[in-house]
């Protein structure tokens, strides 16, 4: 077994999936670094040769007696570097935000909260206390709903005896309030969570779960039974995908296994669609538009990332892409009109162009989740909200 595999498989339960660098990977981000050493270095070789040329030119323009003027050279600028800056909320640290275009939603522990802060000026426009620390949120911005999920897991202590439950307690607060809009419990650990169309959606270790509004209050109920580690929700078709495990074969190029991205009609709750089996685990899910785009965790030589048709879910061969250094992993997240895309062997950060798969900015030490709107991106990391900085091409 790799330090790979080993680090994968011992991460599994983490909802936030943030690695820690094992052993096995500082040679392959000495090896990232070696080759990003190379492109600046061909790059100012190549802007070197522009000038000279540029020079020589100019040079014999100015001596020619119709005195023309040397076209200026045309140099096509590298993506940028981005720059994060922590927003001050005060006491307590950030431990889940989901950005709309009517705000960013905050949770934050110590004190256990919910806050709305403004996108333009940063400032925080409601706040209410939530009754247990929150691990993750969803908003539905067309239903009027935020969710907050705080999850508890059940661990096995060193002579084998299990110690606690599964458990996922989930409120639901009205976004233009925050008054709260019922609650329920299930029993299960929840690894990602989607809302849409009135309804949330729970990948767990135990399946993939609905929860619906009923005059009583929510209501869970399990739609696929097995391990599910990804959801994510479609709005344009109004669809929900997640990600299923399948055994990898032996001998297989991915000795982690695989998992197959399924379709969900968001009002049936049937499957209506099955994809090819992608070899990577801990896989995230990210639809932007029209495109759908998996990363994930694998090893040996099988790809990261991958580019998914939104009507077949086969992959498609994005040339971009191959650009973007992932080490052992990917984890992405859409955005209003691009994806985000982090790599699993460091804290760098990328926003990716979804149909071309190219980089439009980088960031060298961002941690997530992040989300973004138009003209406004934000990450939660290390207990803090930054906001990070959008030049270029890479517009939210």
């Amino acid at each position: 077994m790799t330090d790979v595999e080993q680090l994968l498989r011992e991460t599994l339960a983490d909802p936030r999936r943030r690695l820690d660098p094992g052993p096995g990977m500082y040679e392959s981000v000495r090896e990232r670094a070696h080759r990003r050493r190379l492109r600046v270095v061909q790059l100012a070789g190549a802007f070197t040769a522009v000038v000279v040329v540029a020079g020589v030119a100019t040079a014999v323009g100015a001596n020619s007696q119709h005195r023309q003027v040397a076209a200026s050279p045309s140099i096509t600028p590298s993506p940028q570097t981005g720059q994060a800056t922590s927003v001050d909320l005060g006491k307590g640290s950030t431990s889940a935000m989901a950005v709309t275009s009517s705000g960013v939603f905050v949770a934050r522990q110590q004190p256990n909260e919910l806050l709305q802060v403004s996108t333009t000026n940063l400032s925080i426009t409601k706040r209410v206390a939530t009754p247990d620390a929150v691990d993750d949120i969803a908003v539905d911005a067309a239903a009027g709903k935020v969710w907050t999920l705080s999850t508890t897991q059940a661990f096995v202590d060193d002579s084998g005896q299990s110690t606690g439950t599964d458990s996922t307690n989930i409120h639901a607060y009205a976004t233009s309030s925050f008054a709260i809009d019922g609650a329920v419990t299930v029993a299960t650990y929840t690894f990602d969570a989607a809302a849409l169309d009135g309804q949330l959606w729970l990948a767990t270790n135990n399946g993939l779960y609905v929860v619906t509004t009923a005059a009583n209050g929510p209501v869970a109920t399990k739609v696929i039974s097995g391990t599910v580690f990804s959801v994510t929700a479609d709005a344009v078709r109004h669809r929900v995908l997640y990600g299923a495990e399948v055994n990898a074969p032996m001998g297989g190029a991915n000795s982690l296994g695989s998992i197959v991205v399924h379709e969900i009609d968001a009002f049936t709750h049937a499957v209506i669609g099955v994809g090819s089996a992608l070899p990577i685990g801990k896989e995230s899910i990210a639809i932007v538009g029209d495109q759908i785009w998996v990363g994930g965790y694998g090893s040996g030589s099988t790809p990261r990332l991958f580019h998914l048709d939104g009507a077949s879910l086969q992959p498609i061969q994005t040339a971009g892409q191959d650009a973007l250094a992932l080490g052992p992993g990917a984890v992405v997240w859409p955005g209003a009109s691009v994806v985000w895309v982090r790599s699993g062997g460091s804290e760098g950060l990328s926003c990716v162009d979804p149909q071309t798969g190219a980089l439009l900015e980088h960031w060298d030490a961002v941690q997530g989740p992040v989300a973004s709107v138009r003209g406004y991106a934000f990450a939660s990391s290390d207990g803090s909200l930054d906001q990070l900085s959008l030049s270029g091409d890479c517009t939210g």
